[in-house]
């Protein structure tokens, strides 16, 4: 039984040297390489190429400064402190009585004073 215990010893000591081995050498072989591979269900491809200016759309970002005159129902609700509704009142002000003249007609608009104003004054302009 003594003979057995040395062979035991090196054989467990050459597989662990073999393993540790293995890994490291293989770990550094792929150092840097990396590969997706997507599904062809998931890839997607552009149809047309669009030559016009883009609609506005859900996911378009809204850009600033926005024409009071012009905006739409999305991009009142982008403006710090207007939500929906008082989105609808602007544009219902709008409707009724032409375009704004001056940003401070705004507050003409129920739900809008001095304060809503000032916070979005740096996010608005009037167009011509």
């Amino acid at each position: 039984m003594k003979k057995q215990t040395p062979l035991l010893f090196l054989l467990i000591t050459v597989l662990f040297v073999g393993l540790t081995l293995g890994f490291f050498l293989g770990r550094n072989s792929l150092r840097g390489a990396v590969t997706v591979s997507v599904p062809p269900q998931m890839q997607t491809y552009p149809t047309s190429v669009e030559t016009t200016a883009p609609a506005l759309t859900e996911t378009a970002p809204v850009v600033f400064p926005i024409d009071i005159n012009q905006a739409q129902l999305r991009e009142f609700q982008a403006l710090p402190g207007i939500g929906e509704v008082l989105a609808q009142r602007i544009l219902a002000y709008r409707e009724e009585n032409g375009p704004f003249r001056a940003a401070e007609e705004l507050m003409n608009v129920e739900g809008i004073g001095e304060k809503r104003l000032e916070a979005i004054l740096d996010y608005i302009t009037i167009g011509e």
